[in-house]
């Protein structure tokens, strides 16, 4: 049952007590997926851990479904100190800190303990530094999308040569539109909240998610063939508005981010069981034609690109450390 942090007022308050003479905290949080899907319930899982760790004092109210505007209008917001926290992909924020454009490149992770030894480590810290350094935001913790598939509405893929002619959406980063190319398919950004129309007028034919957010969104009405390519792990960051977090006591800093890591940690693993329990609805309920292909040959065509994208942002150190982590 959905808590009261998502149901509030749109308001960013910072108040002082009488009673007790302690600050009070409001925080907003927004992100773009639907209520109830994993990653709102993974913030409201964050929100609980951060009011129990501060007794109360930082409250965190969660605006779900682009309430708060797309991605990108909720990255700006953080930099403008208008929207205090954020669940955004990387691809989305990369427009803003480039080095998170990087983790967009195809096949990045070996599996899901490499992704977590990834985000629970150095390189997080440098990606945090890094987002701080170049727009003034914080990378908290980072939530998994689990493995990506494709889906479209025009014919069944269980080849690369399938893909020829299909216009695939993309997300904005700068390794997305690079990956589908290489695939063979013509690649088509486009804002997330377009998609369904797009898929249902027939301006795109198809687009690439993990499960959970097909099934959410309703995605399988108008594209009925998938592909499992598994072509890439989405990281979704928390992100934090510096200017906020700057206003916070250190000891509710360290809470938030303390608790925005326990949350992740939990996010992947019920990310993993929500995804198959997804594939499986979408197959028993709604009819879904599911594929598979060899995922080596899109590896043999994805994995040049993370080198590309590494030197094009001058990122080859950090795609050193992301291969080196254990």
């Amino acid at each position: 049952m959905k808590t009261l942090l998502s149901t509030a007022v749109i308001v960013a308050t910072i108040a002082v007590s009488g009673a007790s003479n302690a600050q009070e905290f409001t925080l907003k949080l927004g992100h773009d997926q639907t209520d109830g899907h994993p990653y709102d319930l993974g913030v409201e899982r964050f929100a609980e851990g951060v009011k129990a760790a501060t007794n109360g004092a930082v409250e965190i109210k969660i605006y779900p479904a682009g309430q708060l505007g797309d991605s990108a209008e909720q990255i700006e917001g953080l930099k403008l100190g208008s929207q205090d926290l954020a669940l955004a992909a990387f691809s989305h924020a990369s427009q803003f800190c480039k080095n998170l454009g990087l983790f967009g490149a195809p096949f990045l992770f070996r599996n899901d303990a490499h992704f977590a030894a990834v985000f629970d480590g150095p390189v997080a810290d440098k990606v945090d530094s890094a987002c701080n350094e170049q727009y003034g935001i914080r990378l908290q913790s980072t939530f998994t999308s689990g493995y990506r598939l494709l889906f479209n509405g025009k014919r069944p893929v269980a080849s690369q040569a399938d893909l020829a002619g299909l216009k695939i959406r993309v997300m904005g980063g700068e390794a997305d539109a690079m990956t589908w190319k290489v695939f063979g398919a013509i690649p088509a950004p486009m804002p997330y909240s377009e998609v369904y129309s797009a898929l249902q007028a027939g301006v795109i034919d198809g687009a690439e998610n993990e499960p959970a957010s097909i099934l959410a969104n309703k995605f399988y009405e108008t594209a009925q063939y998938f592909t499992r390519t598994n072509h890439l792990v989405l990281p979704m960051g928390l992100f934090a508005s510096d200017r906020v977090m700057s206003k916070l006591p250190e000891k509710y800093r360290t809470a938030i981010r303390e608790e925005a890591r326990k949350a992740a940690r939990w996010q992947w693993n019920f990310m993993a069981e929500r995804n198959a329990d997804a594939l499986k609805v979408m197959q028993e309920k709604y009819s879904v034609k599911v594929a598979n292909v060899d995922v080596s040959i899109f590896q043999a065509k994805g994995l040049p690109i993370q080198d590309m994208v590494a030197k094009k942002l001058g990122l080859t150190d950090l795609l050193a450390d992301i291969r080196a982590a254990k």
